[in-house]
């Protein structure tokens, strides 16, 4: 069974411009973000992580001996 393909043309070029819009888009969010945002959002993160699992853990930083 061969299947057949047919590219229309200029259909590479739409393809590849799509590629282009969905790498401007992720570019666009990391930008706006900036360098301090995405520091700030990833500490925030690790930090709101660290309170969660120290709080689930018995006697750990609740001061009981």
């Amino acid at each position: 069974m061969k299947i057949q393909t047919r590219k229309h043309k200029g259909q590479g070029v739409v393809e590849y411009a799509g590629a282009l819009v969905v790498a401007a888009v992720l570019v666009s969010g990391v930008l706006l973000a900036g360098p301090t945002g995405l520091g700030d959002t990833f500490t925030s993160i690790m930090t709101d992580v660290g309170n969660y699992l120290t709080g689930q853990v018995p006697g750990a930083g609740g001061g009981e001996g």
